[in-house]
């Protein structure tokens, strides 16, 4: 009997020490993380059940808050792998957890959670993220003193190898290796949420994209909603530019710390499995070493070139970044890799510039029009000024010539950019903020001439415009409206923001949304374009009816909510008013006329619903609706624009500046009015 109870003792014994013991590979919970931080912490596991040790999440603490930022892997309602990392017990709220130890728990969404420790008491919440992956890059050396994080952000040129993992939103994940992470971006960089690209040692694949070696990690710092460099990315995969980049919104993380939402799209690069895969970065080599006597290249017109990169100007004082090929300084291909850039760059500028006919000898006049149009849709602040890239390679038939692609930073686009007073008076730009109004057709460029302005002048682009807008681009925004799951190449409206929404108040809570800064648009209201369309018997577009909504939408711009809403509503009433000044061209039999390009309103401008006069108005109240909003600038920018009329009583309104006359001024005070700056006119 003495030894029956010995052996219980001894087993009892074995027991409670063996649940004090961290989990390792054999154990059915998986193994601990593999970047335990040297100060004690929660973890979450992006895998419950896997022996992955890459993917773990650590707790992060902001405002006496401990968050816990769970990957899409973990789904809501479902048990969690926590790891403690103390060297004593602890617990979190009715659950104990053994020092160093693995246990399952099921959090509740929005709830808080008491962590106690000795007499340390923390408050943790767990956050669920809707993206579409996670991931996970880790490095445990020491970098003078700084982890590897700190080290890559505090200069551009830093760069490291690392180990990491991809979770996907089905519980697997996978283990990769990182060859190279360094930073990227000019103005971005200059920003807390930097941007990165990353080189992985093998091609990786993210939910339904290509497997791809080296990426872009896009910040979208500047773009509240997220989402304006993805849509038009699709979008422009959807109507058929080349090499429009696929992308993915993913969690990053770094040895277990989360970073926020990023965009990992695919990097523009040429090579096998990267974007532009039909292009080789030795294509330029002869047998003997020397250089082809036809080959393919990959530019960028680039406003700021780093100093490293290979770029030189041409003739009409453009300045072009070659991405590919590559070369140093020092190759002595360099100087007639160079020259032959130049030469076949300002014969098709000169040819489209000078609006001769048979541009398509020289340029790819489909994917022109397409880019032009895409750009012109979400008035692209740097639209044929910069980031802007041109492929050259042989066509279906053999024949080298230019394509205009990839597309690339969309940041500043579709209502989000206010841009700069100074270049927007000298445009003769009054409704930069607003879905009306020309751009890309009378935008600047930064060195030299803009090249998409030039092209629209080119009566042979346009025609090609006019057609694809109608015969592609509507199509795919019309669809892109509908409810449901993503389909195709440009998902739907809703689709985008279930991808967002969950990641979106992960980022939000580590990243404030900026509203009031110099550079980004007020998103707190809007008032809508709508358009309907008369299709004949073989699905041609005949005619446009586009309305102007009675009533102003308003949007919490301190929310993603409002955020995204604003962007999507912005988007669909500009496509309305480009298809109320294209439908006249598109139908037109005549070839187009060159001076009937749209550098302005070149057919009726949609009618404003006509405002209600009254007895009683009050001295900016320009729509005669009895209150002042935004809605008033809105109406003397459209009239000074030439798109409306206003009556004797709102020109007398209007003078807010009290000049005697209407200007742009008048619009401006009561934006500085409603902004609190003026406290009467």
């Amino acid at each position: 009997m003495k030894k029956l109870i010995s052996l219980v003792l001894a087993l009892t014994i074995l027991l409670a020490a063996a649940a004090t013991i961290p989990a390792s590979a054999d154990d059915d919970l998986g193994p601990t993380p593999v970047y335990v931080m040297k100060s004690s912490a929660l973890y979450a596991h992006a895998s419950r059940g896997s022996k992955d040790t890459q993917g773990w999440v650590r707790w992060y603490g902001l405002d006496g808050t401990y968050y816990i930022f769970l990957p899409s892997s973990v789904k809501e309602g479902q048990p969690v792998e926590l790891y403690s990392s103390y060297s004593e017990e602890t617990t979190l709220g009715a659950l104990t957890i053994p020092a160093n130890s693995i246990v399952d728990f099921t959090p509740e969404k929005d709830a808080a959670y008491t962590f106690r420790h000795a007499r340390t008491t923390r408050t943790v919440k767990f956050l669920y993220s809707t993206a579409e992956a996670a991931l996970f890059v880790n490095n445990l050396d020491d970098f003078n003193g700084d982890d590897f994080f700190t080290y890559l952000q505090a200069d551009k040129s830093n760069s490291v190898s690392a180990s990491s993992a991809i979770a996907y939103p089905n519980g697997t994940v996978s283990d990769v290796a990182v060859k190279k992470l360094k930073g990227r971006g000019n103005t971005s960089w200059e920003a807390d949420k930097k941007g990165f690209n990353i080189t992985f040692k093998d091609a990786v694949t993210l939910p339904g994209m290509d497997a791809c070696k080296k990426f872009s990690l896009v910040s979208n710092f500047q773009d509240a909603s997220l989402a304006r460099n993805r849509i038009l990315f699709d979008l422009s995969d959807a109507v058929g530019v080349p090499y429009a980049s696929d992308s993915r919104m993913i969690d990053f993380y770094t040895n277990g710390v989360y970073q926020g939402t990023y965009q990992m799209c695919q990097k523009i690069e040429a090579g096998k499995n990267s974007l532009i895969s039909d292009v080789a970065d030795d294509d330029y080599l002869a047998d003997d070493g020397g250089v082809k006597e036809n080959f393919s290249f990959v530019v960028e017109i680039d406003a700021s070139p780093a100093s490293d990169d290979f770029h030189f100007t041409v003739k009409n004082g453009n300045n072009l970044t070659v991405k590919s090929p590559e070369l140093a300084s020092d190759d002595p291909n360099l100087s007639a890799v160079r020259s032959y850039i130049k030469s076949k760059f300002n014969v098709m500028y000169n040819a489209m510039s000078g609006k001769k006919a048979g541009l398509d000898q020289y340029i790819d006049l489909d994917s022109l029009a397409k880019v032009y149009l895409i750009n012109e849709l979400g008035k692209n602040w740097d639209s044929g000024a910069s980031s802007f890239f041109l492929t050259y390679k042989p066509d279906s038939d053999g024949n080298y010539k230019f394509f205009a692609s990839p597309v690339w930073d969309f940041d500043n686009t579709l209502g989000n950019a206010r841009g700069s007073e100074d270049e927007l008076r000298r445009m003769g730009c009054t409704d930069y903020t607003l879905p009306t109004g020309w751009f890309s057709t009378k935008k600047g460029g930064y060195n030299g001439p803009n090249f998409l302005a030039a092209a629209a002048k080119h009566p042979e682009v346009m025609d090609k415009a006019y057609t694809a807008w109608f015969e592609s681009f509507i199509p795919a925004l019309e669809k892109s409206k509908k409810n449901g799951s993503g389909s195709g190449n440009l998902n739907t409206v809703d689709y985008y923001y279930n991808v967002l929404t969950g990641t979106a108040a992960m980022n939000y809570t580590i990243w404030p949304i900026f509203t009031n800064t110099r550079w980004i648009a007020d998103h707190s209201s809007l008032q809508q374009y709508s358009a309907s369309y008369t299709y004949n018997a073989d699905g041609r577009v005949t005619d446009v009816t586009v309305n102007l909504s009675k009533s102003v939408t308003l949007y919490d711009q301190d929310a993603f909510d409002g955020q995204y809403r604003y962007m999507i509503d912005w988007l669909y009433s500009r496509a309305a008013w480009i298809s109320g000044q294209y439908i006249s061209h598109y139908n037109r039999t005549e070839p187009t006329d060159p001076t009937e390009q749209p550098t302005e309103a070149s057919t009726e401008a949609p009618t404003i619903v006509p405002p209600t006069e009254t007895d009683e108005n009050i001295l900016g109240d320009v729509n005669l609706n009895g209150t002042l909003d935004i809605i008033d600038a809105t109406y003397i920018q459209r009239h000074l624009a030439g798109l409306t009329t206003l009556s004797d009583r709102q020109l007398a309104l209007s003078d807010t500046n009290h000049s005697g006359g209407i200007d742009i001024i008048d619009a401006t005070y009561i934006q500085r009015f409603l902004a609190g700056i003026l406290k009467e006119f």
